[in-house]
């Protein structure tokens, strides 16, 4: 048996978790969080947000699409499918992060305890379907509270055995995909009601900052000359496009891509929430803006400085998405262009964070 399994050992700690694949995996997480959002927004600007109608099988009789269901089925399955290959990669991360620590029995006798409540979780689930009855509802609660118990533990014992605080956010990915999924599911049970598919690209942002924070930990990085006007700054460029972001959230809901024809919209006035939306991005390209002029008048002002380039490229998409923003609301809000303006969205979530850690180092 020991013969058997050796080369699947072998390929597990020589190639898949080897520490030469950190770099490798930790920008995969941040692509594939990105990623995610695009596909999700296909979803919606093609009306294939009900493509499968229930959750979580596809149908009440199939778990994947069939051909009845067309070319809806086949995109909003698509997506979900995506989310399992976030899953491979959030579990390749972490588990190549974990074998670097020395002392690691109790944070995987926890992360064991985690999955087992999310077993239980998916055994709830699947009574659930079968018929929702008080035993399906107490296993989801029990599981629910048990995962989010050994979710907090970990983070505990997790701050005081990672120095470099590797483990905790690559953790709170795979936390983070599992209750996008369930979020996804709720979205799909409630037939796209707009205030549960804006939480769904919320917690999508949360993961994409998380997952810069991985890769911002997790890489090296060389000295730096930081303007200290320009550091200042960093927290309400931050928080400007914070607040940005989730007025767009609610400027989505108001607008005409639900998802599916007869899913209603969250009842705000389109026209004035797309200004209300535009006063804080507004905000955050000025104080961007003074942040590198800030940092031009000083010795740290060349691009091989971290700090320039990525305020430069902070500055770049913000003017894209900009320029996005005004031309979509023109044209009377279009596909293509709001597709455009989602991915903008997801990038400048993870350019946000990056401002912050290299500008505050709070890393």
């Amino acid at each position: 048996m020991t013969s058997i399994l050796t080369p699947v050992r072998n390929l597990w700690l020589e190639r898949l978790t080897s520490p030469a694949r950190l770099r490798l995996y930790v920008w995969l997480s941040l692509a594939t969080q990105i990623l995610i959002v695009v596909t999700g927004g296909l979803v919606r600007l093609t009306g294939s947000g009900l493509g499968c109608p229930t959750w979580p099988k596809c149908t009440d009789e199939s778990l994947v699409s069939t051909s009845e269901m067309g070319i809806h089925g086949v995109i909003e399955f698509g997506n979900r499918l995506l989310t399992f290959v976030l899953l491979v990669v959030a579990l390749l991360t972490f588990a190549t992060i974990i074998r670097r620590l020395a002392d690691r029995a109790l944070l995987l006798r926890i992360v064991y305890a985690f999955f087992g409540f999310v077993a239980l979780f998916v055994v709830g689930l699947a009574l659930a379907v079968s018929s929702l009855d008080t035993l399906s509802l107490s296993v989801l609660a029990a599981a629910a509270i048990g995962a989010l118990a050994t979710a907090g533990g970990f983070a505990v014992v997790a701050r005081r055995k990672d120095p470099r605080g590797l483990v905790l956010p690559s953790f709170g990915l795979g936390f983070g995909i599992i209750l996008q999924a369930v979020v996804g599911g709720i979205t799909v049970l409630t037939e796209l009601n707009s205030w549960i598919v804006g939480l769904h690209f919320l917690i999508s942002s949360i993961l994409i900052a998380l997952a810069s924070l991985l890769v911002f930990r997790a890489l090296p990085k060389g000295p730096q000359v930081v303007s200290g006007a320009s550091k200042a700054l960093a927290i309400p460029t931050a928080l400007a496009g914070a607040v940005s972001i989730v007025v767009g959230v609610l400027v989505t809901g108001a607008g005409p891509h639900a998802g599916d024809a007869l899913t209603p919209r969250n009842g705000l006035d389109l026209e004035v929430w797309q200004h209300y939306h535009s006063y804080p991005g507004y905000l955050m390209l000025g104080l961007i803006a003074l942040q590198l002029f800030f940092q031009s008048r000083g010795p740290g002002f060349f691009i091989s400085n971290l700090a320039t380039r990525t305020l430069t490229l902070l500055f770049a998409a913000s003017i894209a998405q900009a320029l996005i923003g005004v031309a979509q609301a023109r044209l009377g809000v279009p596909e293509f262009l709001v597709a455009l303006h989602m991915l903008g969205a997801a990038v400048l979530c993870s350019l946000l964070t990056f401002q912050f850690l290299v500008l505050a180092r709070r890393a």
